[in-house]
This record gives C-alpha cells, sequence and structure tokens, in this order.
C-alpha cells in the first residue's frame, strides 16, 4: 500500500489568527482570513493570501479556505495536485480530487471542470470529469481508496471488514454480468451483420441478443446507482464505533 502524499495535518483551532491557513511542507503555517488559488494564463500558479503574500503550490502540503480542507498528492501521480476532504472523522478521513477524460480513454487537466459525452456503456465523444477518491487514517498519508488498502487499515474492525467483504462480492458479481451483458452485445452485433448481409432486402436487422445485452448492462447500471457505497460506510462504522 503506496501513500501518496504527505503528511496532512488540521491546524488547532486555538493556535488560528486568521480564519484559513495554509501549511508547507517544512511544516510552516500562514494564516490568513481570505485564501485563493489562482491560475492566471500568462503566470505561474500561485496561493494568495489576503491578496498580498504568494506562495508557489508546490512548497504547500495542506491548506483550508472557504471551499474545506485540501491535503497533498503526490506530484508524481496522474491526480491534481490537492484533494479535498469530504468526511472528517476521528481517525479515518475521506478525500476525492477530479480528473478530466478525454473521449479516447485518457487525459488530465487539474483545474477546471469539463463536460462531454458519456454513457454507462462507455460510448461518446468529448471529455467527462471523474472522481478519484482517497482515505487516510490519523492524520497520516493519503492512500487511493479501494478494498485492498481500506482491508489494512480497518482490520481491527470486525463491522468494517464485513462491509468490505459484502464490496468484495458485488465486485465479482458485477464483472461476472459486464462480461455477459458485453457478450451478449458482441455476438448479437455479429448475428445482425450476417443476417443483413444474407440479401434478402429486409435491410439491417438488430439482433434480439443486441437487446438483450444492452438490457443486461442498463439494469446493472440503474442498480448500481442505488447501491450505498460499501467502502464508505466501512469508514464510517470504523468512526462510529471510536465515539462509542
Amino acid at each position: 500500500m503506496g501513500a501518496t502524499t504527505a503528511f496532512a495535518q488540521t491546524e488547532p483551532e486555538q493556535n488560528r489568527t486568521g480564519r484559513y491557513f495554509i501549511q508547507l511542507q517544512n511544516g510552516e503555517t500562514y494564516y490568513a482570513n481570505k485564501l485563493q488559488y489562482k491560475s492566471p494564463i500568462f503566470k505561474s500558479n500561485h496561493f494568495l493570501l489576503d491578496d498580498s503574500i504568494k506562495i508557489n503550490p508546490s512548497f504547500v502540503n495542506v491548506y483550508e479556505n472557504d471551499e474545506g480542507f485540501f491535503a497533498r498528492i503526490d506530484r508524481g501521480s496522474s491526480y491534481d495536485a490537492f484533494a479535498k476532504r469530504v468526511l472528517d472523522g476521528p481517525r479515518i478521513d475521506k478525500y476525492y480530487t477530479s480528473r478530466t477524460v478525454y473521449d479516447n480513454g485518457y487525459g488530465y487537466s487539474p483545474y477546471g471542470y469539463g463536460y462531454g459525452g458519456y454513457s454507462p456503456f462507455g460510448f461518446g465523444a468529448g471529455s467527462s470529469r471523474r472522481r478519484i477518491y482517497f482515505f487516510s487514517k490519523d492524520n497520516g498519508p493519503l492512500y487511493e481508496l479501494n478494498y485492498n488498502n481500506l482491508s489494512e487499515v480497518l482490520s481491527d474492525n470486525a463491522a468494517s471488514m464485513a462491509l468490505l467483504n459484502k464490496h468484495k462480492r458485488s465486485r465479482l458479481v458485477n464483472t461476472g454480468v459486464s462480461i455477459v451483458g458485453a457478450g451478449l452485445l458482441a455476438a448479437g452485433a455479429i448475428s445482425s451483420i450476417n443476417t443483413s448481409q444474407g440479401g434478402d432486402g429486409g435491410g439491417f436487422r438488430v439482433s434480439p441478443a443486441m437487446y438483450a445485452g444492452a438490457g443486461v448492462l442498463g439494469l446493472q447500471f440503474v442498480v448500481n446507482l442505488f447501491q450505498k457505497d460499501k467502502l464508505t460506510q466501512a469508514m464510517e462504522v470504523y468512526n462510529y464505533q471510536l465515539k462509542q
């Protein structure tokens, strides 16, 4: 399990001399009542504190402004430089960042929110903005949020592990359903082409297998939309039981 950022520390409220703060990687902390991230067209990106102090983003470890609390992600990764905290627990925190995926299947844009064609079946043109999730334990380094990484840090909690195991079983089922649906689509496409080339004058005919495959994949997509995120639930249970 490889860490992707330096340690993220939340600044104690009693030490604040401003509404917000920014902490450098060397531990030095600056406070401000206004903290912005600037990305000018013809100048270098920078943080601006109280409209007067500029700080290079490469020096920053964590910061907090009116948009929330953010922790650094390793600069060598393909993700944004910082991830936003969306779950602040006694021990487990959850973060996310976003990346732009273009119609050729890859791509990266560090800031902004581009949109484009996207469907649950993977077709479409343009670009889509996808969230990448991370977590940290005890204000430690950020790890990518997945089953293997969470299993290591939540292994001392039986209820959390039970939820993680449900997530694993669900992933296996989803993989099987996807294979079946994709197989039906492929078989239906081949059958439709062969039938249309038969020369009976009926034009292009869509095989029932294609409808079946699309139905399987569509149903899977809808079901997944309404399923609760077991990974987040496992973290929430871990935090909740510590409060008891």
